[in-house]
C-alpha cells in the first residue's frame, strides 16, 4: 500500500471512530435546534425525535466512513471488509434497535444482491462485484445528495414538512451521500492513489457546499484532517506518479 493509501485509510478509521465514539458531538451543527438525549420518552415528539434522527445518521455516516476506509486493502478483499461493516450496521439497527434504518427495501436488499455478486466474482473471477458495488453506493450516493425530502420521512416517519427533524435529516442524509460517492470513487480507481485524491476532492467538495449554502461552521478537527489527508495523498501522487512504486534495492526487468 502507498503513502495515500495509509494516509486515506487513517483519515477514514480515525474520523469515523472519534464520530462513532461521540454521535453527540454532531448535534453542535445544528445550535439553534432543540435536542433531548436523556432518558426515555414515550412520546418522543420534539427534542428526543431530532435527537434520534440525528444519531442515526450520524452513526450511519460515521460506520460508512470507516468501510470507506476499509477499501484500501484493494479489491474484493476490501470490499467484502467494508460489507462486513455495513452489514453490521444493518443487524444493530435493524434486529438489535429495531430502528428501520436505512430502509430494508431498498437499501439493506440492494446490499444483499450486490454481496452476492462479490461471492460470486470472489469465486468465478470477473469484475461484477466491483461495477455493482460502484454503481449501488454511487447511485444511493447521488440519491442522498440530492437532500429529497422522503428519504428522511421513508424510515422516520414523523420528519415532517417543515420540522426540525427533517432538515436534519436532510442535512445529514447529504453528508452520507457524499461518502458513498467516496466510496465509488475508491471502488473505480481500484484503491489507487488516484483514487484517494478522488476520494478526499469530494469530501472536500460536500464540505464546502454545507459551509458556503448552508451556513454551517465545521469543526476544526474536520477541516485539518482532512486538509492532511489531501496533502499527503497529493505528494504521494506528485512525488510517486500513479503508477505502482517500486521498493528500493528492486531492479527492473
Amino acid at each position: 500500500m502507498r503513502l495515500s493509501g495509509y494516509a486515506f485509510l487513517a483519515y477514514c478509521m480515525l474520523r469515523g471512530a472519534a464520530v462513532y465514539m461521540k454521535p453527540e458531538k454532531m448535534l453542535e451543527l445544528f445550535p439553534d435546534t432543540l435536542f433531548d438525549i436523556g432518558g426515555t420518552i414515550p412520546s418522543r415528539k420534539g427534542g428526543a425525535e431530532n435527537a434520534e434522527i440525528a444519531l442515526s445518521c450520524t452513526k450511519a455516516l460515521a460506520t460508512l466512513i470507516i468501510a470507506c476506509g476499509l477499501l484500501t486493502i484493494g479489491g474484493v478483499k476490501g470490499r467484502f471488509a467494508s460489507f462486513a461493516v455495513i452489514f453490521a450496521m444493518f443487524y444493530s439497527n435493524h434486529i438489535v434497535l429495531g430502528l428501520a434504518h436505512p430502509p430494508v427495501v431498498p437499501v439493506v436488499v440492494t446490499n444483499v444482491v450486490v454481496l452476492a455478486l462479490n461471492v460470486y466474482e470472489a469465486a468465478a473471477g470477473g469484475s461484477l462485484g466491483k461495477w455493482s458495488y460502484l454503481i449501488m453506493q454511487g447511485g444511493f450516493g447521488l440519491l442522498f445528495m440530492t437532500e429529497a425530502p422522503d428519504l428522511a420521512q421513508d424510515p422516520f416517519t414523523y420528519a415532517k414538512t417543515g420540522t426540525p427533524a427533517l432538515y436534519i435529516g436532510q442535512k445529514l442524509g447529504f453528508i452520507i451521500g457524499v461518502i458513498l460517492v467516496m466510496h465509488a470513487a475508491i471502488t473505480y480507481f481500484d484503491a489507487s492513489v488516484v483514487g484517494c485524491v478522488a476520494a478526499m476532492a469530494i469530501i472536500i467538495s460536500g464540505f464546502a457546499k454545507i459551509i458556503l449554502l448552508d451556513g454551517f461552521v465545521l469543526p476544526n478537527a474536520s477541516a485539518v484532517a482532512a486538509g492532511v489527508c489531501l496533502s499527503l495523498c497529493l505528494y504521494d501522487l506528485v512525488a510517486n506518479g500513479t503508477g505502482v512504486v517500486k521498493k528500493k534495492g528492486t531492479k527492473k526487468k
